[in-house]
């Protein structure tokens, strides 16, 4: 009888070791986008979160967080985080861990447990609440990313020692992924390039932004490879512009579109337009899309080739050099009358050097912009009195305001103008 009291005894020492160790199990489930992307994947510029749900399956709390921390990895591929770590991770859970950037690997978010995580309890049918919670990840999908560039975020737990005995080593990694669907864009700006003259030329296409130098109104016509306008864009008051939904390479053979920046105003469907500015201003130069240098020729039109991402800075410089000396052209006067519902103008030289024609421009009240409405030519040299007229016959109405603006152009193609208001 001693003989079984004794291997009794035993056994249940046996026992009693075997479950001393207690239990961990920290876990990652449910990871998910929100919101969710579309069949083609998230667009460019978008600022989706990852959100999935973490905590202990077991029922004791894990208090070795001093010397034996948990340790969150978070990294993403394609994504973007911006901003400090504390505020781009929340969440329920969060606050279990100090967040900080990997110095290494800086698309990846580090979180270490700093205090002590919160078990089931003795009821697994009804756990602690605080034994589990939401961690969410803010994102950013960038504004160039290549049309299906993999979008990927992955979740790794590093378990210390005295929780692997009964970790579960299956639900330790989350992972989920998508693309980008980004409509491709062509942008840039219009500067008044004052630094790109021939005294302070600091190779670069840049200054103050300008839209309407001369109160005219310019525009930015995106070209086809074979010379035709796809579509037509005015130059905003930021000199910004912009075309959308531009279609892509299917391969790495870029489409080489051309930009077009001119005061007149192209058709969709035609080809482009003279490109023309104001009198007095010059085009001082073209970038894309590095904002270093130029494309080496000041004409008012720039190379653009595309593959499968966004160009940005796709830039033009303009510039109206100070005058010097007298004005080719001098004028005695300028008059507009009414005559059945047409708009007479009629003005006199007194001397032309070298000039090749007028242009005249009537200001579009609803815009405030002047548009070219015809040409007349000159008589290229004179020393004496020249009488010159124009019809406008899209006058609306007599009881309007009109203002029109003369501008004599040179053989060399430079001018200066006059407008005069009736």
């Amino acid at each position: 009888m001693r003989k079984i009291q004794m291997m009794l005894l035993a056994l249940i020492a046996f026992i009693g070791s075997a479950t001393a160790q207690t239990a961990y199990n920290p876990f990652t489930q449910n990871i998910h986008f929100e919101p969710e992307p579309s069949a083609f994947g998230f667009e460019c510029g978008t600022t989706p979160d990852v959100v999935f749900t973490m905590g202990l399956t077991t029922a004791d709390n894990a208090t070795q967080w001093q010397n034996n921390p948990l340790v969150i990895t978070i990294c993403v591929s394609g994504f973007t985080m911006e901003g400090p770590a504390a505020s781009v991770v929340t969440g329920s859970y969060a606050s279990n861990f100090d967040w900080e950037y990997d110095s290494f690997a800086p698309e990846c978010l580090v979180g270490v447990q700093n205090q002590p995580l919160i078990g089931t309890g003795p009821d697994p049918i009804f756990p602690d609440p605080a034994s589990s919670g939401l961690i969410r990840v803010k994102l950013k999908v960038p504004d160039t990313a290549p049309i299906g560039t993999v979008l990927a975020v992955n979740v790794n737990l590093q378990v210390p020692g005295y929780m692997n005995q009964f970790n579960s080593q299956s639900d330790d990694n989350e992972s989920t992924q998508t693309q980008t669907f980004c409509p491709l864009k062509i942008s840039g700006h219009v500067y008044n390039d004052t630094t790109n003259d021939a005294t302070t030329n600091d190779n670069a296409v840049n200054g103050p932004v300008i839209y309407n130098p001369k109160d005219t109104q310019l525009y930015a016509h995106l070209m086809s490879p074979a010379g035709i306008i796809l579509a037509i864009t005015p130059i905003g008051q930021n000199g910004y512009y912009e075309f959308t939904n531009v279609p892509g390479s299917a391969n790495s053979t870029p489409i080489n579109y051309s930009v077009v920046m001119s005061m007149n105003q192209g058709t969709v469907g035609g080809p482009a337009p003279a490109i023309e500015l104001p009198s007095t201003w010059i085009h001082t130069g073209e970038d894309c899309c590095d904002r270093v240098g130029d494309d080496g020729v000041a004409d008012g039109t720039i190379l653009v080739p595309v593959t499968n991402f966004s160009r940005q800075n796709v830039d033009f410089g303009i510039w109206t050099p100070t005058p010097t000396g007298p004005l080719p052209t001098t004028y005695k006067d300028f008059y507009v009358t009414g005559f059945n519902c047409n708009a007479i103008l009629s003005w006199t030289t007194t001397m032309e050097q070298t000039t090749s024609h007028v242009e005249i421009y009537r200001k579009d009240t609803k815009q405030g912009v002047f548009n070219k409405i015809g040409v007349v030519l000159a008589s290229g040299n004179s020393q004496t009195a020249r009488n010159y007229s124009y019809v406008d016959k899209e006058v609306k109405s007599q009881d309007e305001m009109y203002e029109y603006q003369l501008r004599f152009v040179d053989i060399d193609q430079n001018g200066h103008c006059q407008k005069y208001v009736a």
